[in-house]
């Protein structure tokens, strides 16, 4: 994109405001000669959508001025391509438009439908046994929403509480624990000054002499991250930016201590089977509770004591499906029933 498009984009986005009745805003912001401008193409007219639209949103619920934010989205509108506008144009909510807007490359639609978000849990072999949570991303923090992008050597805290929209982050929160000791996050450098590097750290640390993110004068690059937390207040880890830049950080999970918990088993029965004189048969247990593992079982004659001249199990055990299986020949003069139970149980923090 060159350089007089973004320049168009970003007066666009100033003009857009003056003349904005749809943010309810026009009557507190400053009329210039340039408030008779319309936009004349499609990408001009998807803009000015968005603007309108989310100009006063952006002031009430982050409280930055409509124009700073306008001015600091003209790089992100003039990049974005035309489909992902369009997308943006269409988000019902402002963390999904500026996720759709901020796609530096243009959006596939996805053929296949994707199964809802769950949360993955695993264990790492660490120092401190530490279990893993996916998320859902979530932003938890925009400089081109809030007061001011990174000045060129600063080292900023971000937090990772419930307290977000100060820093441009989603409301309410993204579900990270008071426990949670490390995240992972999505961090994107949106039009830094010259070319340099990002270090992310925990916050009270000392700055380590590595990058964590490395970019070139006006990119838009990205990198996923996992961050220790610090912080003895509040929870947050910090960013420091060689350049001038704006920054966008959404988390994708974190790590927190697992939980000692007691081993929690239930038992499973299958139903009474009769088996008739000199017949066999086999009693099969259901299938575990959900989160629960078969650890073990047992077989039981309902009517008679099990005998070799009677009802006996030739073979019993676990399943490949889980169950518990007991099979059993009656060699007994009359009928006798039996049954199969299983034994099981959640692994603990699972």
């Amino acid at each position: 994109m060159k350089l007089a498009n973004k320049t168009r984009a970003a007066l666009l986005a100033g003009v857009l405001l003056a003349c904005s009745s749809g943010a309810g805003l026009a009557q507190s912001l400053p009329v210039s000669p340039a408030a008779q401008y319309q936009p004349r193409s499609e990408r001009g007219a998807l803009v000015a959508g968005i603007v309108r639209r989310w100009a006063g949103h952006v002031q009430r619920v982050y409280g930055t001025p409509p124009q700073r934010w306008a001015q600091t989205m003209g790089p992100t509108f003039a990049r974005a391509p035309l489909v992902n506008l369009k997308r943006a144009a269409s988000m019902p909510d402002y963390e999904a438009m500026m996720a759709a807007v901020s796609e530096p490359f243009p959006h596939i639609a996805e053929t296949a439908a994707k199964a809802p978000p769950v949360s993955v849990k695993a264990f790492y072999p660490q120092t401190d046994r530490l279990l893993y949570t996916m998320l859902s991303p979530c932003r938890l923090a925009d400089t081109r929403t809030v007061a001011r992008r990174l000045y060129a050597g600063e080292a900023r805290a971000f937090n990772t509480d419930t307290m977000l929209t100060q820093q441009g982050g989603a409301n309410g929160g993204c579900g990270l624990p008071s426990d949670a000791s490390a995240v992972t996050l999505n961090i994107t450098v949106v039009d830094p000054g010259t070319a340099g590097y990002l270090t992310v750290y925990p916050t009270g640390g000392v700055r380590p002499l590595a990058s964590s993110l490395n970019y070139r004068n006006g990119d838009i690059v990205g990198n996923e991250i996992i961050a220790r937390i610090g912080g003895d207040n509040l929870p947050s880890f910090t960013l420091y930016s060689y350049a001038a830049a704006d920054v966008v950080i959404d988390v994708a999970g974190y790590f927190s201590p697992t939980k000692n918990e007691p081993l929690n088993c239930t038992t499973v029965y299958s139903l009474n089977v009769t088996i008739p004189p000199g017949g066999t048969d086999a009693a099969i247990t259901p299938a575990c509770p959900a989160g629960s593992t078969l650890s073990g079982g047992g077989c039981s004659s309902v009517d008679l004591y099990p005998a070799v001249n009677g009802v006996y199990f030739h073979s019993f055990g676990p399943r490949a499906d889980g169950r518990y299986a007991c099979y059993a020949r009656n060699r007994a003069t009359t009928s006798d029933k039996i049954t199969a139970s299983g034994m099981c149980c959640r692994v603990p923090s699972r």
